[in-house]
């Protein structure tokens, strides 16, 4: 007798059992346990069930009708953060803050009297409208370093948060940020004025490390974000961060749910983002204090400290450095930087021998390296009088800039064929009388 052919359903049953997965009953329990799950979770959140204080330790500061929320954690000196301890920063010299960041008011830098600060707001975009809901000072305090993260638990919180900042605020002396001085501290200012309360921040030195990390590492890296910086300079790698762009909804969602989970990691990424300040800070004082550039490890980095000496009339560093460097050397743009930065700083120095060299050196690997050929032929005319060859030099750059028609990308001072041409008239005219 045939065997009757299974019913579909069996088949079905049969197939989700060989493969492990649920029949249609399983699956409803499951679906109905999970919709059981989101409304006891969400009658929790309204109870309080995952209100701030349950999600991140924390205490009440402030009067009790008038307080916000402080987390605060307090890490040891040899607290390593990425490949650098927290207390190498107390190490840090005044004078490399004050080159890095090309100000003098900073050479007096004290990291004992220092206050490291970070915001997340509202709105990336700034404006009136934008809140300051989290901000974190962090400063070294009887022998470790401190971090307090200031939080609002909704807006009523704001005034007395703020109250307690200008407290910490007035025990600094210089504030570090990172892109601080263009949206961390107006923000803050804003805040501050819209309460009515002083924002003493305005009177003290600010070290903003966003332009000290660009001044060394834009030229390599590009991206001087702080979370590149810290990938490509610190050595840190975050576990459990959020996308900075999410952190605005993420409180304003906080704020209509009561269910601060998503925030541990608004918590997380603002600590370490002022921890960073901290590593930053000691790394590159540590950087600047070794000689000859060499606490920089790539060459291209090191030539960015040239640049930056260079922009400080530091031309006898710039020389020292850029010397030693030079036969390094191999690529064609840090070559040609070098080369020119080398020659201007011989001329400040009234080192005609050096300059005149180093702009022949540019001249022979960048024929079309306008710039030099014009401050060669002047030194030829004006300084060493050999009429002969500073003529030979005009004629054969005029030749190179009138087949070229546009100045050639290697000069970058605009030197055109009319300047070498009135030269060149000038230069004639001079041997014609016999000078």
């Amino acid at each position: 007798m045939a065997t009757p052919a299974p019913e579909l359903g069996d088949k079905l049953k049969a197939l989700l059992a060989t493969k492990g997965l649920m029949s249609g009953a399983d699956l409803q329990a499951r679906e109905g346990k999970a919709r059981a799950r989101q409304s006891e979770e969400k009658a929790l959140a309204a109870a309080g069930g995952f209100e701030v204080d349950r999600v991140v330790p924390g205490i009440l500061e402030g009067a009790e009708d008038a307080s916000f929320y402080l987390v605060r954690e307090d890490f040891p000196l040899d607290c390593i953060h990425g490949d650098h301890t927290l207390g190498a920063a107390l190490a840090t010299d005044g004078k490399h803050i004050s080159f890095s960041a090309k100000d003098e008011e900073l050479s007096d830098f004290d990291p004992e009297k220092a206050v490291f600060i970070d915001t997340e707001t509202t709105g990336l975009m700034g404006g009136t409208g934008t809140v300051t809901f989290l901000v974190g000072v962090g400063y070294f305090h009887e022998g470790h370093f401190r971090l307090d993260q200031c939080f609002m638990r909704d807006y009523d919180d704001e005034e007395p948060m703020l109250e307690y900042l200008a407290e910490r605020f007035a025990f600094a002396d210089t504030v570090v940020s990172f892109n601080g001085k263009s949206f961390d501290l107006p923000l803050l200012r804003t805040r501050f004025i819209t309460n009515r309360i002083p924002f003493r921040v305005d009177g003290i030195a600010h070290f903003d490390l966003v332009h000290a990390s660009r001044r060394f590492w834009k030229k390599r890296l590009g991206d001087c974000s702080l979370g590149n910086i810290e990938e490509q300079i610190l050595g840190i790698r975050r576990e459990g961060d959020v996308d900075s762009a999410l952190i605005p909804e993420i409180w304003l969602s906080y704020l209509h749910t009561r269910d601060a989970r998503r925030l541990e990691s608004v918590f997380y990424h603002h600590k370490m983002d002022i921890l960073s300040l901290v590593t930053l800070t000691g790394f590159l004082s540590h950087s600047l204090s070794v000689p000859d550039g060499k606490g920089f490890e790539h060459l291209e980095d090191r030539l960015s400290l040239v640049r930056l000496h260079f922009s400080q009339k530091r031309y006898d560093e710039v020389l020292s450095l850029a010397e030693e460097m030079l036969p390094l050397l191999h690529e064609a743009h840090l070559r040609r930087d070098c080369l020119e930065m080398m020659g201007f700083a011989a001329k400040r120095r009234s080192r005609w021998e050096a300059m005149e060299n180093y702009w022949r050196a540019l001249i022979e690997e960048f024929p079309r390296h306008f710039t030099a050929r014009a401050e060669l032929a002047k030194h030829l005319e004006h300084r060493k009088r050999d009429l002969c060859e500073a003529e030979q030099l005009c004629r054969e750059t005029v030749k190179l800039l009138e087949a070229r028609v546009s100045i050639d990308v290697t000069d970058s001072r605009g030197v055109g064929a009319p300047s070498f041409l009135k030269r060149l008239d000038r230069i004639q005219g001079k041997l014609t009388r016999g000078f």
